[in-house]
């Protein structure tokens, strides 16, 4: 937590996939950190990248949407995220919320449309990549969701059960059922 702090105590305020911020925080993550770091560097990055720069009507729908997300209102939180993705279509993170939602929805093409969106904005989008690897083993692409998850991996070396999930779809090629 410490570490976290004193590295983003002197950089400028800003928000989403363009925060100057994460550069540190994704560097930091590459190191031999403990879970606990690790965790809190993770937290500070989904904070920085759902919040959008200097623009509070984004910020309460964005938390209005995530809010209805949460509740299984799906067709509301849709709408909402698709509102914020026209007023600001470089938003990685509304895209990506969206695509949550539509993956919950089973709109599998559509979800993966707005990951392959989120990760052009932003490339080092772990959860992106992991939700990708998740679309990816329901459609039965194992090959395809083991290089998503290599990819969130190798951003994001302490994402929760990562190891496990790669282990097993590794097995799953190799011919043993997951």
């Amino acid at each position: 937590m410490f570490l976290a702090a004193s590295m983003l105590a002197s950089a400028p305020a800003n928000a989403d996939q363009n925060d100057p911020k994460l550069n540190k925080l994704f560097a930091a993550l590459q190191t031999g950190l403990s879970n606990a770091i690790a965790a809190s560097l993770e937290r500070e990055i989904w904070t920085i990248w759902t919040r959008y720069p200097d623009d509070q009507v984004i910020n309460r729908q964005m938390d209005r949407a995530i809010k209805m997300m949460n509740a299984g209102r799906l067709d509301d939180a849709e709408a909402m995220f698709s509102a914020i993705i026209s007023r600001e279509p470089a938003f990685a993170e509304a895209w990506n919320k969206r695509a949550t939602v539509r993956f919950f929805r089973g709109d599998d093409a559509g979800s993966a449309n707005d990951i392959l969106q989120v990760i052009k904005l932003e490339p080092r989008h772990f959860g992106a990549l992991s939700g990708l690897g998740m679309i990816k083993v329901r459609a039965g692409d194992f090959q395809g969701a083991l290089q998503a998850y290599r990819a969130a991996q190798r951003i994001n070396p302490f994402l929760p059960n990562i190891e496990v999930i790669i282990d097993k779809l590794g097995q799953r090629l190799k011919g043993r059922a997951l």
